[in-house]
């Protein structure tokens, strides 16, 4: 099959003024055999009669009202209906390259491949130029999931890649998590033989100060759920990845807990810092561990398996980076 479906999935609440630019990135694909399933989750703006209309001018456009649910809710409800052959996830207030299905099937279909992913660029004004080049790699899950680990290449979000149908049964994204994403990909990542990866940046990520992920709270705490999940996976799936996977956990309990720091509002009691705390100590990094790291980052690292670690490491400055 040299032109399969590709539903698009794209879940939408509270998003008009970003909207259109979104939808016609989709619609202007010079791949042009795609079900396109807007998502309209109880959005409280004039984002479903948009999506109306955008169904009134293609007929290639599918449209779910739905009460509001979140962000995962609305992406299980599109994959519900969704009929394609592959299935891809796009942000509403985000937008894609007019050639990326094209140029992503081409190298599925060559591979024979069951996820195609594609480079980000993350985007704040109007002013950017992206990577247009022309290089990719073929990965197996394993090196794809380390990937996710390595927050490089193929990236642990949901809505740079393409996935066959097959490696997404099964799966659904966890309703009500932020960071939902954590606890989905890498399931996905492994029922697939092949996975490739374009270096062209093709996905256009939108930072907006008003987003879910641009605002703190301790929902943020949900990613260390979601990535102990992923450390617990990879231990008996890929050990050669369990040390990173550690490693990758423990930092995440850093920014964490300095975020909650910073943000005492959020936890004037203290019971998230508590619960990261607690988290942390669930899991040891050895020696063998931070073998080859750098020696400061190697003592951080160390220093939080200690009841009070994450305190000490905290109140060092300069550890963390923005």
């Amino acid at each position: 099959m040299d032109n399969p479906l590709i539903s698009v999935i794209v879940p939408i609440y509270n998003v008009e003024e970003y909207l259109n630019r979104c939808v016609e990135s989709i619609v202007n694909q010079t791949y042009q055999n795609l079900e396109i399933i807007l998502v309209d989750d109880g959005s409280p703006d004039n984002c479903p009669q948009m999506c109306d209309e955008w169904a009134g001018k293609d007929s290639r456009i599918k449209v779910i009202h739905k009460e509001n649910g979140g962000l995962s809710d609305a992406r299980n409800a599109g994959m519900k209906i969704a009929t394609g052959d592959y299935i891809s996830f796009i942000d509403s207030d985000d937008w894609i390259d007019r050639k990326t299905f094209s140029l992503v099937m081409e190298k599925i279909i060559a591979a024979k491949a069951q996820i195609g992913a594609f480079n980000i660029i993350s985007v704040d004004s109007n002013s950017f130029t992206p990577d247009l080049s022309d290089e990719y790699e073929l990965l197996n899950s394993e090196q794809a999931i380390e990937n996710t680990i390595d927050d490089t290449g193929v990236k642990t979000v949901a809505w740079n890649k393409v996935y066959h149908k097959n490696v997404l049964q099964g799966l659904t994204f966890p309703k009500g998590k932020l960071h939902e994403d954590e606890f989905f990909t890498f399931h996905a990542l492994d029922k697939a033989e092949k996975i490739v990866y374009l270096h062209r940046q093709c996905y256009y990520y939108f930072q907006r100060p008003t987003s879910i992920m641009g605002q703190y709270n301790v929902k943020h705490l949900d990613m260390l759920d979601g990535v102990k999940n992923r450390m617990e996976f990879v231990r008996d799936r890929y050990p050669r990845l369990y040390r990173k996977a550690k490693l990758s956990f423990s930092m995440c309990c850093l920014f964490q807990y300095e975020a909650l720091c910073k943000h005492k509002e959020v936890d004037s009691s203290g019971e998230y810092r508590h619960k990261v705390k607690q988290l942390r100590l669930s899991v040891t990094i050895t020696k063998e561990d931070v073998k080859g790291l750098d020696k400061k980052l190697a003592i951080y690292h160390r220093l939080t398996n200690l009841s009070n670690g994450l305190d000490i490491v905290c109140g060092m400055k300069g550890v963390l980076k923005h």
